[in-house]
């Protein structure tokens, strides 16, 4: 019964056109794969000299999906929230403010106003807003509060 159900569909035209175009891909992937293979030091190759300038260094391009954090009072949603914006900045080469401005972003409108609050507040207790420009890890510590 098991070897009927496999015959099953063997002479499917949609079920061929798949396996091929799977296989296409399967052998495309595989071609890259040897390219960045290629690229990488060899293990003999000594740390710094990894790099010689010759090649081209590769990129990796990385999505990450970041919800909008609509201000939940759940420490693990917080937490899960500002580790993926933490994992996206790693990414990306970005100043603290525009780390703020890129979470704000991606805030609800009122966790924008718990921020500026945040920061009346504190340069009411320091004569002026942290004496500096607030950093990321300024805005992080206010999520969290």
């Amino acid at each position: 019964m098991a070897d009927e159900k496999k015959d099953e569909g063997a002479g499917d035209p949609i079920k061929i056109l798949l396996e091929e175009a799977l296989e296409r891909q399967r052998n495309v992937m595989m071609d890259n794969f040897a390219q960045i293979l290629q690229w990488l030091p060899r293990s003999n190759a000594s740390a710094s000299s990894s790099y010689s300038g010759n090649t081209t260094p590769f990129k990796v391009q990385v999505n990450f999906e970041i919800p909008i954090f609509k201000g939940q009072i759940d420490v693990d949603v917080v937490d899960k929230w500002l580790n993926l914006l933490d994992g996206y900045f790693s990414v990306h080469e970005f100043s603290s403010w525009e780390k703020i401005v890129f979470a704000l972003l991606k805030a609800a409108p009122h966790v924008k106003d718990q921020w500026e609050t945040y920061c009346e507040q504190k340069d009411e207790s320091t004569g002026s807003l942290f004496s500096a420009a607030p950093t990321w890890n300024d805005f992080w510590d206010a999520i969290k509060e």
